[in-house]
Formats: C-alpha cells, sequence, structure tokens
C-alpha cells in the first residue's frame, strides 16, 4: 500500500513539475544582418507575350556597420498580471543589427509578359539563399509591381538576457546570462514594391521594401530547459533604393544607385551603395 501511494505522489509531483513555466527577457542584442537586395525592375519595354531571363551579379557597400533599434521593449501585448509577473518581462532592449560591409550576391530572374501584366521568379545566393516572386505590369515608358522573398541562411548572433522559472509551489529568478553563436540558421523575408521611369536606355528606379533579415521568434539557448515563453521579436528594416539603370548592350544592363536602411521606427539610417550588372536574354 505504501508503494502504491508512493508512485501516486511521485506521478502527481511529476505532473505539477512539467507545469513550470519559464519565461525569458532579452536585455542586449547584436545580429548580424544581411544587406537586402531590392530588385529594381526590367528598366524598358518588353514585347508583348514574350520571356525574358536574367543572370546578375550584384554589390552593395555599407560604410556605416551598424543599425541601432532604439524603443525595443520585452512587452507582450496579452501581459496578466494574475498569471504572469509583468515587471519581470517589461523592460527595454539595447539592441543593434551589424550590417555586412561589402556583400556580393548572384541572382537569376525569370519573367513573362502578356500584354501589359509581368509575372515571374527570381533565385539568389550570397551569405543566404532566398527566392522571389514578382507580379506587376510594363507598359512603354514606365513599370511597377511589388514583390516578395523568402530566404534562409546563417549569421553571427550575440545576446544577454535574465530568465524565470515559476510553477504552483515556487518560483525562482536568475542572474544575467549571455550567449553567442557565429552561425545560427535563421528565416529573412521581405515584401516590396518597385517603380520605374525610362526613355531610350536610360531608367530612373525606386523600390521601397519591408525587410526582416531575422524571422525567428524562439532564441537558440543552451541551457538544460526545454523550452522558454519569449517576449520579443526581431525588428523589421525599411529599405528604400533609389537609383538609375543604363543599357549597354541589348542584353547588358548596368545599373547603381543608393539604399537607405532604417528601422521601422525611423530612430537610426544606414546608407548603402549599390551596383549590379546584368545579362538579360
Amino acid at each position: 500500500m505504501n508503494k502504491k501511494l508512493f508512485f501516486c505522489v511521485a506521478v502527481f509531483s511529476a505532473m505539477l513539475c512539467s507545469c513550470a513555466v519559464r519565461e525569458l527577457a532579452l536585455t542586449e542584442g547584436e545580429f548580424e544582418a544581411p544587406v537586402p537586395h531590392n530588385f529594381i525592375g526590367v528598366g524598358r519595354y518588353l514585347p508583348e507575350s514574350s520571356t525574358i531571363n536574367s543572370i546578375t551579379l550584384s554589390g552593395a557597400y555599407v560604410p556605416s556597420a551598424t543599425l541601432r533599434v532604439r524603443g525595443l521593449k520585452n512587452d507582450p501585448e496579452d501581459c496578466n498580471e494574475e498569471y504572469t509577473d509583468c515587471d519581470f518581462i517589461k523592460g527595454h532592449i539595447d539592441f543593434l543589427y551589424r550590417l555586412d560591409r561589402f556583400p556580393v550576391m548572384a541572382s537569376f530572374t525569370r519573367l513573362y509578359k502578356s500584354r501589359i501584366a509581368i509575372a515571374g521568379f527570381a533565385a539568389g545566393i550570397s551569405k543566404y539563399m532566398y527566392a522571389r516572386f514578382i507580379f506587376g505590369m510594363n507598359n512603354k515608358n514606365y513599370e511597377l509591381g511589388m514583390y516578395g522573398d523568402l530566404g534562409y541562411g546563417f549569421s553571427k548572433g550575440a545576446y544577454s538576457y535574465k530568465q524565470r522559472e515559476y510553477s504552483l509551489f515556487e518560483s525562482l529568478e536568475y542572474g544575467e546570462s549571455s550567449y553567442s553563436d557565429d552561425n545560427i540558421g535563421h528565416f529573412v523575408t521581405a515584401f516590396g514594391g518597385f517603380a520605374s521611369i525610362y526613355y531610350g536606355n536610360f531608367g530612373v528606379t525606386y523600390s521601397p521594401t519591408l525587410y526582416a533579415p531575422w524571422r525567428r521568434r524562439d532564441l537558440p539557448i543552451k541551457e538544460d530547459y526545454e523550452d522558454f515563453d519569449t517576449f520579443f521579436d526581431f525588428p523589421k528594416i525599411v529599405s528604400q533604393y533609389v537609383g538609375i539603370s543604363y543599357w549597354i548592350t541589348d542584353h547588358w544592363k548596368l545599373s547603381y544607385g543608393g539604399t537607405f536602411l532604417t528601422p521601422v521606427g525611423f530612430n537610426d539610417v544606414a546608407i548603402t551603395a549599390n551596383t549590379s550588372i546584368g545579362y538579360w536574354f
């Protein structure tokens, strides 16, 4: 009888322990961010019912290596004082993105044009690989459209955090810990648009993009714990490209421009110089 009672108590205790909640609050973060390569369009009129392909090599020079994000907080919208310690969770994060200093990307693009509409896809590789879907319209002296990216890559990341664990019986808080890794896998996403006007071999393009260089919410913490409830989302970046293009021949296009990178809150800015050369066929 005592054995059965002991067994029941052990099972009940294990069930209670499994109900413990583990929370993490970020205090500092520094993450490498791949510089986006906005889609800048074709830059000339395409014949109706035609298909065009391109192989493009793009580069960007980044004079400023960091982009600081101010006002970032651990602050869940559904924080309920009855069930969790909101004072522990809330707090500003000292956060910055460290930009690639000289990123180069190779890409392949394939577009089909009906009467006016264009649609297609692209794939590229640099420090991360991505797939891009494109839709828009192409007229005699202008084009416009939108595109979306989904990619995956590996980047450096370092951050500090504090953690808390509580159950029905006890609440434990731990001091600040840190973590860093040079090879963290993460998703990269973007959604943007493009608009070009062109005359002869010259063209001018503007391309705004909402860019998410990191799309994972669960931070890679090497602890003995199974899971954490995290209250932190990686901030997005607004990327705005303005540039010109020139068709050297019927197949070769040279482009040059600048990109303004800002956090969504527009409280810091980094400027990149962009250039690309593409073979269209």
